[in-house]
C-alpha cells in the first residue's frame, strides 16, 4: 500500500472501532491482571490507582502497549502533547499529573476517537482543564514550534508509515532541553522481506508497520533527540504477539496467517523510552 493508503486504512479502522465503543480485551494483553479488573495493569502498564481515574470509555477503547505517562516525570504546570491519543486515557493520567495550571493537547486523525477522547474527558470530570483535542495527523501536526514540555505516544508511531517525519515534528514542538515518552512495538531483528510484504500488505496491526529496533532507534536520533534512555523491552508472548497483529480488533483488521506469525515469535517487542530535545547553547 503507498503512504495514503496506509494512513486512511488506519483511519478508518479505528473510526470505526471507536464507534462502537471499543472493547475490554487490549491489543497486547498481558499475563497478569489486576483481580477483579479486566484491564492489563502488569509493570509497564496502568496500575490500579491510575485505572480509578479514567472513565470506562477511555479503558475500552485503550490499545496502548505501555504507559508513557507513567515515565515521562511529568510536572505541574507543564504542557503535554499525546501524539495518537485514541480514547483519551493518556490524556487524562497526563492531565492529573499536569495539573490545573498545565495543559495536555490530544492529537489523533481518526474524528470519531477525538469524540470519545471529549467524552472520556468529561466522565472524568477534567472538563474544566486545559485540555484541547485536534484532528491532525501526527506527521504533520499543526502546533507551533517550542510548544510543549513533553511529547508522549502509546503504540501508535509504528502504525506510521514516516516515522521520521512523526520524529522530526516531536523535536519541533518541544522545547530545547524538554522530552519524549514513548510506547511503541519494534522489531529485534529484521524479518524475511516476503514476510514483512505480507504484513504490509494488509498493514496487520501493528506488525504492518513495525521496523527494527536499531533502525528505530537510529530514526529517533537521527531527528536530534539525544539522551536516549531505554526504560523497559517486553519481547510478545504468543497470545499477546497473536493479539497485536489485529490491533484493534479481528472486526477491524485481517489476521496474519498463523504460520506467518510463528515465523516472528520472540521478535517482536514492546519498547518504552525516553530522549530528550538537546537544550540551547
Amino acid at each position: 500500500m503507498s503512504a495514503a493508503e496506509i494512513k486512511q486504512t488506519v483511519k478508518e479502522r479505528y473510526d470505526k472501532f471507536a464507534a462502537t465503543g471499543g472493547g475490554k480485551a487490549p491489543c497486547c494483553p498481558t499475563t497478569k491482571k489486576q483481580p477483579g479488573s479486566p484491564y492489563a495493569v502488569a509493570t509497564g502498564l496502568y496500575m490500579q490507582q491510575e485505572l480509578s481515574l479514567v472513565p470506562k470509555v477511555a479503558m475500552d477503547l485503550s490499545r496502548g502497549c505501555g504507559n508513557p505517562s507513567g515515565f515521562a516525570q511529568l510536572e505541574p504546570g507543564e504542557v503535554v502533547v499525546d501524539l495518537g491519543c485514541g480514547g483519551g486515557i493518556d490524556v487524562i493520567l497526563a492531565a492529573h499529573k499536569v495539573g490545573v495550571d498545565g495543559k495536555v493537547v490530544g492529537i489523533d486523525f481518526a474524528p470519531q476517537m477525538i469524540e470519545r477522547s471529549k467524552q472520556a474527558v468529561t466522565e472524568a470530570g477534567l472538563q474544566d482543564r486545559n485540555i484541547e483535542f485536534h484532528v491532525a495527523d501526527i506527521e504533520k501536526l499543526q502546533l507551533p514550534d517550542s510548544f510543549s514540555d513533553a511529547v508522549i505516544s502509546n503504540c501508535v508511531i509504528n502504525l506510521c508509515p514516516n516515522k521520521d517525519a512523526v520524529y522530526q515534528e516531536a523535536l519541533r514542538i518541544l522545547r530545547p532541553g524538554r522530552r519524549l515518552a514513548i510506547s511503541d512495538i519494534v522489531l529485534t531483528e529484521s524479518i524475511d522481506p516476503d514476510l514483512q510484504h505480507r504484513f504490509r500488505a494488509t498493514w496487520a496491526g501493528c506488525l504492518g508497520g513495525a521496523i527494527p529496533e536499531n533502525d528505530y532507534l537510529e530514526t529517533v536520533k537521527d531527528a536530534g533527540f539525544t539522551e536516549l534512555h531505554i526504560v523497559a523491552r517486553h519481547i510478545l508472548a504468543p497470545e499477546e504477539l497473536a493479539g497485536m497483529s489485529i490491533c484493534p480488533g479481528k472486526a477491524f483488521t485481517p489476521a496474519a496467517a498463523e504460520a506467518d506469525l510463528a515465523k516472528v515469535q520472540g521478535k517482536v517487542v514492546s519498547i518504552k523510552f525516553t530522549a530528550r530535545k538537546p537544550p540551547l547553547n
